[in-house]
């Protein structure tokens, strides 16, 4: 080989490749006893028409919320209580990565964090903000361009990301393609009818890959 010291071979080193953190807020419904009681709990959220999350790890926590911004979730949270359902506002923090063992090429991870950071933003900020609002029509047109930009690239960076990932970091992967591609569709299904179960739609599949990507992050 020309002497460019490039293997083709996946080589898991550390790469030198910074991710840098990011922070949302979350509605904490409750933290249950035994996962049934979680999976119960969901189960009643979703009965309110409202959304349900849960956290991959081992404590028994169940979301019905998610926004990158604190006042946004606490009018959210305090709509809800309006209706009978007590949350509290919970910062869940995604690490700053140093550096972090992948095989493809650096780029891609950070284009990866990058676009899927832009994307998660813009789906939780959306819903959450319709959500809050007594009359809300239809999605901007340039906020569903940029959405629909930002999601053709975070379809490509998906398929590299999980090429240069070893099976156990990406075993993740599946399950958060389809929570993006389930709120993606919601989204557009709100456009349609403006029914706000879509949007709360939006807020489970936010959730479910935001505790995805705190999953992937712990792997790297």
């Amino acid at each position: 080989s020309g002497g460019t010291g490039t293997s083709l071979a996946p080589d898991l080193s550390e790469s030198t490749v910074r991710i840098p953190g990011q922070v949302f807020y979350m509605l904490q419904y409750g933290v249950f006893s035994t996962p049934e009681r979680a999976e119960q709990a969901k189960g009643e959220l979703l009965q309110s028409g409202i959304a349900a999350g849960g956290d991959l790890d081992e404590e028994n926590r169940v979301y019905a919320g998610i926004s990158p911004d604190r006042e946004q979730a606490k009018l959210l949270s305090n709509q809800l209580k309006a209706e009978g359902v007590e949350l509290y506002v919970r910062e869940i923090a995604l690490p700053d990565i140093e550096s972090a063992a992948f095989a493809g090429e650096e780029q891609t991870l950070t284009d990866y964090f990058t676009i899927s950071g832009q994307l998660v933003s813009e789906l939780s900020t959306l819903s959450a903000s319709m959500l809050g609002k007594q009359e809300a029509g239809a999605v901007a047109s340039e906020s569903m361009t940029t959405i629909t930009n930002l999601h053709q690239q975070w379809i490509q960076l998906m398929k590299s990301l999980s090429a240069g990932l070893g099976p156990e970091t990406g075993a993740v992967l599946p399950a958060m393609e389809q929570s993006m591609n389930s709120s993606i569709t919601a989204l557009s299904e709100y456009n349609k009818n403006q029914s706000k179960g879509h949007l709360w739609e939006i807020q489970t599949g936010m959730m479910n890959y935001v505790m995805g990507q705190k999953k992937l992050l712990d792997g790297l």
